[in-house]
Parts: structure tokens; C-alpha cells; sequence
């Protein structure tokens, strides 16, 4: 191989090296029937999933959160609550009162809910002080101590989702978020019953349809209706599921490697 050629090689593996890590991990829908996702970057898209703009930010975000018309976001780290503006620049940063690190975050009209790998369950309405909701003290012996990883809220209800000590995913639903009750993560695949055992990554809520999704590592993502015998799995070609996003008209889903569909409804 000739030293030309080789460097050609690996200018080459470097840039798809590079391509694979910028990652969009999470976003909301905008009013204009577009998105705004981020990850490894700021981007913001149509409704088609093509991206219109993008900036860079300073630390990779996680988690992003629109409610009472600001926006939300918590990095990696997740010891701090980031606020942004409309242009997705941070104009300031809070401690939230709780013992955990940040893992996701959600709301619903003028609440905003966040979850910590320490059990805890937290939400504010407006500028109102934090309430901070000790999962693993208050159900200690009857649920398993939880690892929160995901957040929902949306008609009239909150669902919170994570690990147990054994590895387990498990969810948990509530109307207030004071008395939580678990929701069973079984569903049926061609008549066979069966449990979902990925790792949760994220929780969205779909009004219209009125239902949550947990998606989860392995390209899964489980729908929970009201009925919670009615559960349904699919299965997207990628290692990790990010995201679903909720739109008006559209849905847009967020993977590992740069992953990225936009679904009719």
C-alpha cells in the first residue's frame, strides 16, 4: 500500500469515526411542526427530520425539556439543571435538592418532572420551590431500590422508568406523583407472551394517541397504552433507541450511530 493511499485509509476511517459519534440523543417538537434535537450537538429540524441549523454546545447534552415556554437540559454530569434560550445558549444553571446525579427529564404543560439514579422523583410547577419524591426510602421492601433513567408526563399522569439492583427494568406510574404503583412490561409477539428486559433509555408521551413509550437498548421500543394488557414491541435496526419525539403529524426517533427516522402518524 502506497503511503498516498494509506493515508487516504485513514482519513477516511477517522472521518467515519467521527460521523458515528455525533449522536443526537434527545429533543422536543417545535411549533412550527419541526424539532429541536441534541446530543454531540444543537439541532434544529423540519419536519421531515432535515436539519436546518445546528450549533455546537459546550457539553453534550443528555436530556431536553420544553415546559411553561422555557427549555430544559441536563448533560452527562447530571449534577446541574441547565436553562437555555431560544437560540440554545445556557443563560443560567440549578441545583435541584437532591442526592443523586440528574438522569432524565419531562414535562407536562407548566410542570417540569426529573429523575436521579438515586430512586429520587422531583417536579416544580412554574417557579414554585422543588418537591423532591425519596422513591427507594418510601417503598423500601416493596418495590427494589431503582436506578431511574427515564421520565414521562402527559394525560394526567407521570411514569418513571429504570433498573433494579439485579439489572431489571421496571417502570412505575402515578397521578400526582405522591403514591406510585408499578406497571407491568410484558406484552404479546406472535401469541407468545413475553417481558421486556432491555435497558430503559428514555420515556415519551404521545397525546394523541394518548399512550407512553419506553425505548430502550437493542433498537426497542414499547408502547404502553392505558390498557396495560395491550402493550406492543418493535424493533429498530440499531444498538441503542435514544428517542421517540412526538410531534403533531410526525414522529421522530433518534438512535445510536446516528440513527435518525421520522414516522407518519
Amino acid at each position: 500500500m502506497t503511503a498516498r493511499l494509506l493515508l487516504l485509509t485513514l482519513f477516511l476511517s477517522v472521518g467515519c469515526l467521527t460521523a458515528r459519534g455525533q449522536d443526537l440523543r434527545t429533543g422536543v417538537a417545535t411549533d412550527d411542526c419541526g424539532f429541536l434535537a441534541a446530543g454531540d450537538y444543537l439541532a434544529w429540524l423540519d419536519a421531515t427530520g432535515n436539519i436546518l441549523r445546528k450549533r455546537p454546545l459546550e457539553r453534550p447534552l443528555t436530556a431536553l425539556a420544553s415546559c411553561g415556554g422555557r427549555l430544559y437540559a441536563l448533560d452527562a454530569d447530571g449534577r446541574k439543571l441547565s436553562m437555555m434560550n431560544a437560540g440554545g445558549t445556557v443563560v443560567s444553571r440549578e441545583t435541584l435538592p437532591v442526592k443523586g446525579r440528574l438522569r432524565a427529564l419531562a414535562a407536562d404543560r407548566n410542570t417540569l418532572w426529573a429523575v436521579t439514579d438515586a430512586g429520587e422523583i422531583a417536579h416544580r410547577t412554574s417557579d414554585t420551590a422543588w418537591t423532591v419524591f425519596d422513591f427507594n426510602t418510601q417503598y423500601a421492601g416493596y418495590y427494589p431500590l431503582m436506578d431511574f433513567h427515564a421520565v414521562a408526563a402527559g394525560g394526567g399522569s407521570v411514569m418513571v422508568a429504570g433498573i433494579g439492583p439485579d439489572g431489571t427494568p421496571a417502570a412505575f406510574t402515578s397521578a400526582r406523583g405522591t403514591v406510585w404503583s408499578e406497571r407491568l412490561l410484558d406484552y404479546t409477539e406472535q401469541g407468545v407472551p413475553c417481558l421486556f428486559t432491555a435497558a430503559p433509555v428514555s420515556l415519551s408521551y404521545d397525546a394523541p394517541q394518548d399512550r407512553f413509550y419506553l425505548a430502550g437498548a437493542g433498537g426497542a421500543l414499547l408502547a404502553l397504552p392505558g390498557c396495560s394488557h395491550c402493550n406492543s414491541l418493535t424493533r429498530y435496526p440499531v444498538d441503542t433507541l435514544f428517542a421517540r419525539i412526538a410531534g403533531d403529524t410526525k414522529n421522530l426517533l433518534l438512535g445510536s450511530d446516528g440513527f435518525q427516522r421520522v414516522e407518519e402518524r
